[in-house]
C-alpha cells in the first residue's frame, strides 16, 4: 500500500531538485551585436525528452523552442526569425543559453527560459538591456554679432548625462540647450553652449553609464591682438584670399594650355 506513495514522494523529490540557473543581473546588449542569454540546468545525457522554450515575459511571444531533438520554430515570433540559436552540442551538458543576433531596441525586456527534462521542470527570468555607444561628437561653431554658439551633435542610446565645464572646472550646464529625438533605436542629440565672449575655453562631457562610456572634448578659441565682434569679417577675408589664389592657379593653367 505504501509503494505508490513512496514512488510519488521520490518523483516529487526529483522534480524539486531540478533547477534552472540564469544571471541575477541584467544582460547588456549593444545595438547590432549578438546577445547571449545564459540559461543552465541540471545536465542529463539523455535529451530525447528535453524541451526548451524561450519566450517574452511581457507578451508570451515564443522566441525559440526545442523538442524532439531539434529546433521547433513554427510558433516562433516573426520578430526573431533567423536571429536565434541554441548550442546543440552543449544541451546534454545542461546549457540552454540562447543567442540573439542583430540586437535592436524592441528586444529589450524580460525573457523566460523554461526547461523540462527527465529530471524535472524549472524556469528562469533573464533581463536584456539595450544600449548603443554614442558616436564621435561632431563640432560646429556659429559666430553671431553678439554671441558665439558652440554645438556638438551625436547619436546613441539611452539618454546620456551631458555637461559643459569652464576653464576653471565650473559647471556651465545652466547655459545648456539639449534637443533629442528617438529614431531606429538611437537618440539624436544637439548640445549647445552659448557665450557672449569671443574668447573661451570650455570642455564638453558626455556620460553613458549603461554602456560605461565617457567622452570629453575641449574647445579653446582665442585671438591675437585686439579682436572684437568682427570675426565674420576675418573669416570672409581669409576666404577671399583663398579664392584669389585659386583663380590665379586656374588662369595659369589656362594660359599654359593655350600656348600648346
Amino acid at each position: 500500500m505504501l509503494c505508490p506513495f513512496l514512488f510519488l514522494w521520490i518523483l516529487l523529490r526529483r522534480t524539486d531538485s531540478f533547477s534552472v540557473t540564469v544571471p541575477s543581473s541584467p544582460v547588456l546588449a549593444v545595438r547590432g551585436a549578438t546577445a547571449l542569454l545564459s540559461c543552465k540546468f541540471d545536465p542529463d545525457p539523455d535529451i530525447s525528452n528535453l524541451v526548451i522554450t524561450w519566450q517574452r515575459q511581457e507578451n508570451t511571444q515564443v522566441v525559440h523552442s526545442f523538442y524532439y531533438n531539434s529546433d521547433q520554430l513554427e510558433r516562433q515570433s516573426p520578430d526573431f526569425f533567423n536571429r536565434t540559436a541554441l548550442n546543440h552540442k552543449e544541451l546534454a551538458e545542461g546549457n540552454a543559453s540562447l543567442s540573439i543576433a542583430n540586437i535592436r531596441l524592441k528586444d529589450a525586456g524580460y525573457y523566460l527560459c523554461i526547461v523540462s527534462s527527465n529530471k524535472g521542470t524549472d524556469r528562469g527570468l533573464v533581463q536584456l538591456v539595450y544600449e548603443a555607444f554614442y558616436s564621435e561628437p561632431r563640432l560646429s561653431i556659429l559666430f553671431k554679432p553678439t554671441s558665439v554658439i558652440v554645438q556638438y551633435e551625436m547619436e546613441g542610446y539611452p539618454k546620456p548625462e551631458i555637461m559643459w565645464l569652464g576653464s576653471g572646472g565650473q559647471n556651465l550646464t545652466n547655459h545648456l540647450e539639449v534637443s533629442s529625438e528617438s529614431d531606429g533605436g538611437l537618440y539624436y542629440f544637439k548640445s549647445s553652449y552659448v557665450t557672449q565672449s569671443p574668447e573661451f575655453n570650455v570642455t564638453f562631457m558626455l556620460k553613458n553609464p549603461a554602456a560605461h562610456q565617457e567622452l570629453q572634448r575641449r574647445v579653446n578659441l582665442s585671438y591675437d591682438g585686439n579682436m572684437s565682434s568682427n570675426t565674420p569679417v576675418v573669416v570672409l577675408s581669409l576666404f577671399c584670399i583663398l579664392l584669389l589664389f585659386l583663380t590665379g592657379v586656374l588662369l595659369w593653367l589656362y594660359c599654359r594650355e593655350k600656348r600648346r
